[in-house]
């Protein structure tokens, strides 16, 4: 009977606890992070000779979890936060181009053209003249605001950033601080265990993590990388910037050695020959083959000492890229923004840069402020004075015959004589050509386009006259000197770069979700997933294009036909007029300028240029001549909607990845929560069952007490 009452002592006990951990459970319901506990029950083991068993016994209280669900849940509440992030910036950034009928910038633009139309019908009109110079800054100022307030919202990523990556090194140091609670005890605490799991939902929030909880041990990664390793190894992550300048290259790709000048590789540079660089279609500086000074854009002229003995030196065919730098870095507002090299230049061992002096390289700038901020655009024009050579006025190939029937062709050259070069049946263009690159005073070639180019060997600045005694003509002319303008070499330069990433212990981390994610991606400029630089990039490509436009035209016909654009009028070398309105400048959205004095100089030619742009819908706004090249070609007014809808396409395409990606993190977390979290009505049953248990043994022990105190009274 004393056994009997023992048993009955276990089975109150255990209910108990079982009643006890119930009541907890319905405690914290609503307690974040709290995971529901089971009371693990077991029978106690024999000891003796009984059959009947001796009870049963409350073990311990375990959590209900299912690590699989977990760590799947994580992951995709980092993905879900990455989504949100870019969601909100894009949006902050949409509600900035927000239009109504009479106000955003399609509205100003539209004024600024309606402006330029009133003008163009009263030119001599004070009103209209003085309505166009305020439409005209209007229209910059309106251009400027869009692009600052993207700037702002960039500042503010940067900022929510730096917050950000704290909150994450919080949380890192709290989930080391609870493994260290954790590793005083025997067993695992389930409330610690409970925090440790929250605050890795919380981190998961911010970057991609991986938690290693195998053999009893813990190891948290960041982004691929340990951050936490049992109790006592804690790595911080650490927010690194590193900012590279812009570095353009004018040089060519050959394939095997040293770069080359990309001047020397378009021109046959001689005397007379104006070779100048443009910056930011603002500043510019030129030199001339044969003199020893170079001029500014308003004319001013300084002497060129690139060698630095004190004395002039002039510029010919071997020297003018150092002169051409010497002017660059002479400069006082373009070498403010950028130095001019001779080729790629070394670094010492008390890393003092040493430039090329020997020989000319190729010319290389580099901005003097490192990042995107200082980003530049600059340009070379060469306006050849003459061409000596003489060109065939058809397009040829090699094996093509001359004339089969036959002839010869004569060459006079200056102070040498006429040469006379036999045109055989059988004679190729080839065989023409060696012939006369055997004579020690002349030259030829077929040039890309075919075209039979024959020169002045022994004295190239002078002229040829060529004479054919064919029955079928070459027609030799003049080759017509060739303006152009060279942009930088693309493979070799580099766009000044912002780079923002996370490292631990100065190792780059490799995040691939969650909130820093976006704000690093976002900050990062050569991201291809930077919707910040990819805005601000159109809207400059609108302002170089707008400042390029309305600063250089040719009107080559009466009808109203135009070379547009400073950068196309560069190249003529027609006989029209070169038209230099000036109205703006600069090659990006905060260097564009108005110029409104320039508004007092326009005549009614200009007039009637500017009013076609309203309508123009070839503008091309690749930063290049306007010279039809590029398939990307619109009107000013389209394009900046095409900017309205790309951010709105974004926007849109960004909240369908988000909702989508919410809807797949909640499927998971309600099946995980259905799991672990406390159902009331579950944990109700759970107290009747387990009181009901309490009940049955008290009523043994009531049962037991009566046999005894019967056996008692006997």
């Amino acid at each position: 009977m004393l056994k009997s009452l023992n048993v009955a002592q276990s089975g109150l006990n255990a209910s108990k606890i079982a009643i006890e951990n119930v009541s907890n459970n319905i405690a914290n319901e609503n307690t974040p992070g709290y995971k529901k506990r089971v009371v693990q029950l077991s029978e106690l083991e024999l000891i003796d000779s009984r059959f009947t068993g001796r009870g049963v016994r409350a073990d311990t209280a375990y959590r209900i979890t299912s690590q699989y669900l977990y760590d799947n849940m994580m992951n995709e509440n980092t993905k879900s936060n990455y989504y949100g992030a870019v969601s909100k910036l894009v949006g902050n950034i949409e509600v900035m181009f927000t239009e109504t009928d009479e106000s955003g910038f399609s509205s100003d633009l539209d004024r600024y053209f309606q402006a330029i139309e009133n003008l163009r019908t009263n030119p001599s009109s004070e009103i209209y003249r003085t309505t166009y110079k305020t439409q005209g800054q209007v229209l910059v100022d309106s251009l400027q605001n869009l692009y600052k307030g993207i700037e702002k919202e960039e500042e503010l990523t940067k900022i929510s950033l730096e917050e950000n990556v704290k909150k994450v090194n919080n949380l890192i140091n709290e989930i080391g601080a609870v493994n260290q609670q954790l590793g005083q005890h025997v067993e695992a605490s389930n409330d610690l265990l409970d925090k440790r799991d929250q605050l890795e939902r919380e981190l998961s929030q911010y970057v991609d993590i991986e938690v290693d909880r195998s053999n009893n041990e813990y190891m948290l990664k960041v982004g691929g990388e340990v951050a936490v390793r049992y109790n006592t190894n804690i790595r911080e992550i650490n927010l690194v910037e590193e900012f590279s300048p812009q570095v353009d290259r004018f040089s060519t790709n050959p394939a095997t050695g040293k770069p080359g000048d990309l001047i020397g590789e378009n021109h046959d540079i001689g005397i007379g020959d104006k070779i100048s660089y443009k910056f930011n279609n603002e500043y510019e500086v030129s030199i001339q083959i044969g003199s020893n000074k170079y001029t500014d854009g308003q004319g001013n002229e300084y002497e060129i000492d690139f060698d630095g003995d004190g004395v002039a030196d002039t510029v010919d065919e071997t020297n003018y890229i150092r002169a051409l730098s010497f002017a660059v870095n002479s400069h006082p507002k373009i070498s403010e923004q950028v130095i001019a090299y001779n080729g790629d230049y070394s670094v010492d061992k008390d890393g003092n840069i040493v430039d090329n002096m020997g020989r000319d390289e190729f010319l290389l700038l580099e901005a003097r402020n490192h990042g995107e901020d200082g980003k530049f655009q600059g340009r070379i024009v060469v306006e050849e004075a003459s061409n000596p050579t003489v060109q065939s006025s058809n397009s040829v190939l090699p094996t093509d015959l001359v004339d089969p029937a036959g002839g010869d062709i004569t060459i006079n050259v200056p102070g040498v004589g006429n040469k006379v070069f036999p045109v055989g049946p059988a004679t190729t263009y080839q065989d023409l050509i060696n012939s006369i690159n055997a004579d020690p005073d002349l030259s030829a070639e077929l040039n890309g386009s075919g075209n039979l180019i024959i020169g002045n060997k022994s004295n190239p600045s002078e002229g040829i006259t060529v004479t054919d005694n064919l029955t079928t003509s070459i027609g030799f002319v003049d080759t017509p000197k060739n303006n152009d303008s060279l942009f930088r070499n693309e493979y070799s330069s580099k766009d000044g770069e912002d780079k923002v990433y996370l490292a631990v212990y100065d190792k780059e981390i490799n995040i691939k979700s969650g909130i820093l994610k976006a704000q690093t991606e976002n900050l990062t400029t050569s991201s291809p997933n930077n919707k910040i630089i990819d805005y601000k990039e159109k809207l400059d490509n609108f302002a170089r294009s707008l400042s390029d436009l309305f600063d250089k035209f040719v009107k080559t016909t009466a009808d109203g036909d135009y070379i547009y654009g400073h950068v196309a009028s560069d190249n003529y070398t027609g006989d029209r007029e070169i038209k230099n309105l000036n109205l703006f400048s600069g090659m990006d959205v905060m260097s564009l300028k108005f110029n409104a004095d320039a508004v007092n100089d326009l005549d009614q030619v200009d007039l009637d240029y500017m009013s076609t742009m309203q309508w123009k819908k070839d503008i091309e706004f690749d930063g290049f001549a306007q010279d039809g090249s590029s398939i990307n070609a619109t009107s000013l007014s389209e394009f900046f909607q095409e900017i309205r809808v790309n951010i709105s396409s974004d926007k849109e395409n960004n909240d369908f990845l988000f909702e989508t990606q919410a809807t797949v993190f909640q499927a998971v977390q309600f099946k995980f929560e259905q799991l672990t979290k406390v159902d009331p009505d579950e944990e109700m049953i759970n107290l009747m069952k387990f009181q009901a248990a309490y009940t049955a043994n008290a009523k043994i022990v009531t049962a037991v007490d009566e046999m005894i105190q019967t056996l008692l009274g006997m």
